[in-house]
């Protein structure tokens, strides 16, 4: 048996991208690493309510932005306050698909897909 922990994304720019995700999302750093000999800085960011962390990596001599491909995952947050951050993420001009029943979706500043939930029922 597992449980799942974290899951990692590849950032061009760590500073802008921890800003992003604390102030679309909530967002904020748990823990850093910083692994010169890898050429990664790791950044760990939590939602303060569970354990699951986000992980941005910067590879340290990457100046060119990652390709994400035809295949590209996303990550689901729930939104305890869904219609308020439906509004902010609306008014930041964010949204760039919407389903039936108000899921939305997101991209962070790397590209990657970000899909918005409600609240369990």
């Amino acid at each position: 048996m597992t449980t799942i922990d974290h899951t990692c994304i590849h950032v061009l720019d760590l500073d802008r991208s921890a800003a992003f995700y604390r102030d679309a999302l909530g967002l904020t750093p748990v823990r850093s690493l910083d692994m010169p000999d890898r050429g990664w800085q790791l950044l760990f960011l939590g939602d303060g309510t569970t354990d699951f962390q986000l992980e941005l990596c910067r590879e340290t001599n990457r100046t060119e932005p990652y390709h994400l491909g035809d295949d590209t995952p996303h990550l689901a947050l729930r939104a305890q306050d869904f219609d308020a951050l439906k509004a902010k993420h609306r008014a930041l001009g964010l949204i760039f698909d919407e389903l039936n029943g108000g899921i939305y979706f997101i991209k962070d500043p790397d590209g990657h897909i970000l899909e918005i939930l409600p609240p369990k029922q």
